[in-house]
Order: C-alpha cells, then sequence, then structure tokens
C-alpha cells in the first residue's frame, strides 16, 4: 500500500502541473493549491463594535495597521444570536440558529455536546475545505462545553481550550496539557502555537506534495471574556480608561421597554465601579491580542505567506456594560449585543476602505469556501461576502437589507441563566468581592414562568429600524436614524403601515431556509410599496 501511495505522488510529479491539477487525488498537492488562498480567522469573545474605537485602537497598532488601515472594515457587522455557543456554531456552519438548533450555552438546548449530537461537526468549513485540499489548524477557544481528548472532524492540528473559560490547558492534537497561568498567559501560549504552525508548515509538504498547499487557520482567543485577564506585561496600561456612559448607559426611563427591562432597577455606585474596573480589564486582555496580531502577520510576512493570506477578524457576540441598566452580558436584541467589529485583509483587499454594507456571521462560512473555491452545502443561509472585497464592490442597494435576531432558549429547559454569577464565585474570577445581589439588581430578576433576565425573542434589524417580538406579547421598535441608542420604544405610536411591514418581514425570516433566507433579506428590488421611512431597497 505505501508504495503505491509513493507511486501515485511521483506521478502527480512527473506528469507535470497541468496533470496534476486536473487528476491529483483529494489531499494532494496540485496547481490548483498553488493559486488559492490561506484563511485565517481570528474570532474574539464578547468583544463589542464599540471596544474598538479611534481612541482605542491607537493603543492597538498592530490591529490598526495590519487590519484597518491594511484592510477593509464592515461598519455594519453583526451576529444573529447575540451567545456564543449559537453564535459559533452560525459561524462554523453559516445557519441561523433555528436551523442548526444550537440554542444555547449547554445541554440540552446547546453547547458542543449537542452540535456533535446532531451531526454537526462532520458538516463545518473546516470539513469542507480540508476535504478540498486544505490544511486546516485550530487554536483556542471551540465551543462552550467542550472538554475531553476528543478532536473534531476536520482539523488536521488541533489545540482546543478543554473545559470553561476559566481552564489553562489545551487538547493538544488529543493530549491535554495544563499551563500554569502564573507562568504562561494562554492567549500568548495560542499566538506562539499559531505563529510557529505558519513558519513550520509553509512550503510544500514532502514527500507527497508537490505544491505548496493552502492552510485555513481558527485562532480564537480568550479575551476579552470575563473574567477578562491581562497578560501581566499589561496590568498596569489603560489606567485612565474610563468606562464609556452612552446616553442609554444607567437609562433614566425604562417605561417604555418590557416588563424584564423595567424589573431593572438604576445602577448603584458599586455595580458601576465593578463595571468600571471589568472595562478596563476586557480591554487590557485586548493588548495581548493586539500583539497576536503582529506576531502572526510576522510570521506570515517571514514565510512569505501574507500577500495570499486573508485575514478575518471579529467576535462571536457583543456586549453590555450599563447600557438600558443592564449590568455585564450579552444576549438582547440591542445594538451594544448583536454588532461586532469585523475587519478583512488579504489579495485584492482594498487598503483602509470601510464599507456599510449590513453583514452577519452567517456569511463566514460561504466566504471562505468562496475563496478557497469550494462549493458549500445546500443548507447554508449566510451570503459570500467576496463580492464586497475587492475595489468594485456590491452595490450597497443590491445587498442584503434586513436580518433575523433570535434568542430562543426558554427557561423550562435550561436550569440558569448563560452568564456567570459573580457574587457567587467572585474570588475565581477576579480576586474581588463583589457588592451583595449586584447581579440581580443589574441584570434582571427571573420573576416569572418565561423570563432569566432575557426572554425568548425574535427581531428584525433593517437599515433604519429594529423591531422585537418577545414570547410575553412585548414589543419593541427603535427609529435608529433619531435614536440610534433606542431609548424611545416608538412600537405603540407608530404607523401601522410601518410595524405590519415590519411584523411580516419577520414573519417571512422567523423560520427561512437557504434560499428563502438570502430571498427574504432582501438585496434586489422587490414588488410593493416600502412604508414611510423605510428605503425601498428589497
Amino acid at each position: 500500500m505505501l508504495a503505491a501511495f509513493l507511486l501515485v505522488g511521483c506521478a502527480v510529479t512527473a506528469d507535470g502541473a497541468e496533470k496534476a491539477d486536473n487528476e491529483g487525488p483529494a489531499g494532494f498537492g496540485t496547481a490548483k493549491d498553488a493559486d488559492r488562498p490561506n484563511v485565517v480567522l481570528i474570532l474574539t469573545d464578547d468583544l463589542a463594535y464599540d471596544d474598538l474605537s479611534p481612541a482605542m485602537l491607537e493603543q492597538m497598532p498592530n490591529l490598526r495597521r495590519e487590519l484597518v488601515e491594511g484592510g477593509t472594515t464592515f461598519e455594519n457587522s453583526f451576529v444573529t444570536n447575540s451567545l456564543c455557543c449559537p453564535s459559533r456554531a452560525t459561524t462554523l456552519r453559516g445557519q441561523y440558529a433555528h436551523n442548526h438548533q444550537v440554542l444555547s450555552n449547554g445541554p440540552p438546548l446547546g453547547g458542543a455536546e449537542k452540535f456533535r449530537f446532531l451531526g454537526h461537526e462532520d458538516s463545518t468549513f473546516a470539513t469542507w475545505l480540508q476535504e478540498d485540499g486544505y490544511r486546516t489548524a485550530f487554536f483556542g477557544k471551540y465551543l462552550n462545553g467542550y472538554y475531553g481528548d476528543l478532536v473534531p472532524p476536520g482539523w488536521d492540528e488541533w489545540y482546543g481550550i478543554n473545559g470553561n473559560f476559566l481552564s489553562n490547558s489545551l487538547n493538544e492534537n488529543g493530549v491535554t496539557i495544563g499551563y500554569d497561568p502564573d507562568r504562561y498567559h494562554l492567549d500568548d501560549v495560542l499566538s506562539d502555537k499559531a505563529s510557529d504552525y505558519v513558519e513550520r508548515t509553509a512550503g510544500a509538504d514532502p514527500p507527497f506534495f508537490t505544491t505548496d498547499r493552502p492552510f485555513l487557520m481558527w485562532l480564537g482567543t480568550k479575551a476579552p471574556h470575563q473574567p477578562a485577564t491581562p497578560a501581566p506585561r499589561h496590568a498596569d496600561e489603560l489606567k485612565d480608561l474610563e468606562l464609556p456612559r452612552s446616553p442609554s448607559f444607567n437609562e433614566e426611563d425604562v417605561r417604555d421597554k418590557p416588563r424584564w427591562v423595567q424589573d431593572n432597577q438604576p445602577l448603584g455606585p458599586d455595580q458601576v465601579a465593578y463595571m468600571q474596573e471589568l472595562h478596563r480589564k476586557r480591554l487590557q486582555s485586548m493588548l495581548a491580542v493586539d500583539d497576536m496580531v503582529g506576531d502572526l502577520t510576522d510570521s506570515l510576512r517571514r514565510s512569505g505567506e501574507l500577500d495570499n493570506t486573508y485575514i478575518f477578524f471579529t467576535s462571536d457576540n457583543g456586549f453590555h456594560l450599563g447600557q438600558h441598566r443592564l449590568g455585564a452580558g450579552k444576549w438582547t436584541a440591542y445594538e451594544e449585543d448583536i454588532r461586532v467589529p469585523l475587519m478583512v485583509r488579504g489579495p485584492g483587499v482594498p487598503e483602509g476602505k470601510k464599507l456599510p454594507h449590513m453583514v452577519l456571521n452567517n456569511d463566514l462560512a460561504p466566504t471562505f469556501t468562496d475563496l478557497a473555491g469550494v462549493d458549500p452545502p445546500d443548507f447554508v443561509d449566510g451570503r459570500s461576502l467576496a463580492p464586497l472585497l475587492d475595489e468594485t464592490p456590491t452595490p450597497e442597494e443590491d445587498w442584503r437589507q434586513r436580518f433575523l435576531v433570535e434568542a430562543v432558549a426558554e427557561r423550562g429547559n435550561v436550569p440558569r441563566p448563560p452568564f456567570v454569577d459573580e457574587s457567587q464565585v467572585a474570588p475565581a474570577l477576579t480576586g474581588d468581592p463583589l457588592p451583595n445581589d449586584w447581579r440581580k439588581t443589574s441584570s434582571g430578576r427571573a420573576d416569572s414562568s418565561e423570563e432569566w433576565g432575557r426572554p425568548w425573542l425574535k427581531a428584525l434589524r433593517t437599515e433604519n429600524y429594529l423591531y422585537v417580538f418577545y414570547r410575553t406579547g412585548e414589543r419593541e421598535l427603535y427609529d435608529l436614524r433619531k435614536d440610534p441608542y433606542q431609548l424611545d420604544n416608538i412600537y405603540d405610536s407608530a404607523p401601522e403601515k410601518l410595524t405590519r411591514w415590519l411584523e411580516a418581514k419577520l414573519a417571512v425570516l422567523n423560520q427561512c431556509e437557504t434560499d428563502n433566507c438570502r430571498a427574504a433579506e432582501g438585496g434586489r428590488p422587490e414588488t410593493g410599496e416600502a412604508p414611510a421611512g423605510e428605503t425601498r431597497r428589497g
């Protein structure tokens, strides 16, 4: 068998590039491989769009130089479920949560176990590219609840965080290795391993591969997820950083909000002080990610791979910190939670450009396949971003005009909220005691059978509006042109024509699949009149 394998490899070499491209067996280096780009996804954890303000980017020279100035920034990038595991499942498969059915961070409705149980690990963007000849490597956080020695399908090399967000252990190709947190900052460990991978795998893989096969890399950081531990070298940085206080911070009047928001008391001084410190730690922890970007791009330059590599930098969800009286968390439809940064650099990608198109984490998987010349499965709901990554992007009016936001796990099946109760485990997280009941008063009380701080919701986000429907029957509607901070819920006073139009669009997206999702999101002119205040774009 080995002799036959060697003969096949020799035949590919002897017959030349053209025959190898046409006849080379799957997994072998071919002329086609030499032309295909590398793809790198850097996925941060809980990084909100506003966390990377222009002032903050001045403190992150590598992100600014390599990705913002060296690539294209999407100013309207969103996630369709603003919770870690459902969002990551969407990233892996390009589906809305109602289609992949990973609805929470842990079983029975979510987590890595459910993703595996449903067979989803057998078909992700990693398996699609690997089956078409790509080398694949994973570093960092995978899906919530991942632990053990199992390496998911699709990954040639695997260095996954083994355990929860406090873990400092990696499953390294099936062997768990713990890293002393007093000696090793885990995002630095991941950075070193990713940079080493680039340099040691550059070039062809002898003896069987005759060209430099492209690689796919997922680099998932711990930062800036709580407890947001900065690298020791950054512990004294950003001392003067202030907690942002937008008009929605500690919102004064929430009588027009749904009951789960009304139940929150105004934030007290102790809560604000805690959030101030958490905000500083979150962005301190991001300084190691900035170093990671610099080290990775340096390695790509040294190996001669940078000019043929697409780098996507984004987050699994946003994060609220005091807006609308809410404490530290996510999983709402508010802008702080669904809007995330997205920067892309790569071959032909314009440098220093900003695009207004609405793009989603649903789009990452089909984008990676498109760039690799691979056909995605029929179940994908998202659309490729490749038409936006050159000097003549698809016109905004021909692009997506609306999308669905979901947060639909129910209390009856989930024993507790998918956030940490710091009032009980503060020493393990931060070393600092917290005020009594701070979480209860800042994130909403679980007073009813339907709600535990964030109830079941479906929402429609358009260019101009956010419309939210709750299972309780409550609704929110915001005109984002006049009210970008979502202070004035106008549902009861809005024209009936507008509310009926938004409800109809939401109904179509609610259980959409594949082509129907893309059609329901718009992008080409439709017949029918748009309601007043909503541009007719589809």
